[in-house]
């Protein structure tokens, strides 16, 4: 084995553990100088995007609202007038209906028209008997009588002395026009109308 004389090359420590240290550390801090970097710009692009949006909203938001408000009582308004206008047509559908007279709830069938009926003047007033007593004419009824009541009546009232005369009494009331109908033996005739001064058959107006 051949023996060569020291030089300076061979003057390194025996213990030396920084073999490559230098490449490692500047590997690194440029590893995290980019990584530090690219967020950073994440940052920075986000706070301009909320910028903006913010700002955005700022200026147009409240234009938006007013509009979107208008569009809102604008259908408001047209929804109330097209129910006011549904009532009202509703409305004049019924008055016709309302303004009507009901229908009789008689039967007819049940009626006595051949019956003698007496039509009574309790008015004091000349020609109210007569009158009743056309009006029973022409409601079908055959034979009528009429005659002054014996005292001045203030009410008018259809009497009649037995059920079996009742429907034929309510038929006089309801052609005389007359709400009292009243069940009674003290009567002249099975069933009698007494015409008072409330004046049914409207002959003072």
């Amino acid at each position: 084995m051949t023996n060569y004389p020291r030089d300076e090359f061979d003057r390194v420590p025996e213990f030396n553990t920084r073999v490559g240290s230098h490449h490692a550390h500047g590997w690194a801090q440029s590893a995290a100088s980019k990584s530090t970097g690219g967020k950073l710009l994440w940052v920075v692009l986000t706070a301009v995007i909320v910028l903006v949006i913010g700002a955005t909203s700022f200026i147009f938001g409240p234009q938006l609202k007013d509009s979107i408000a208008g569009s809102s009582s604008s259908e408001s308004s047209q929804s109330q007038d097209g129910d006011a206008g549904e009532s009202a047509d509703s409305s004049e559908e019924a008055s016709p209906s309302e303004s009507s007279s009901p229908s009789s709830t008689i039967d007819d069938a049940e009626v006595l028209f051949g019956q003698q009926i007496g039509v009574y003047n309790g008015a004091s007033v000349a020609g109210v008997a007569g009158a009743g007593e056309e009006a029973m004419t022409e409601a079908g009824f055959t034979n009528i009588v009429a005659d002054n009541w014996s005292k001045p009546a203030d009410v008018s009232a259809v009497y009649y002395v037995s059920e079996s005369y009742r429907t034929t009494a309510q038929k006089a009331a309801e052609v005389l026009n007359i709400d009292e109908v009243l069940q009674t033996s003290n009567i002249p005739n099975r069933v009698t109308v007494v015409l008072g001064t409330d004046d049914p058959l409207g002959l003072n107006e």
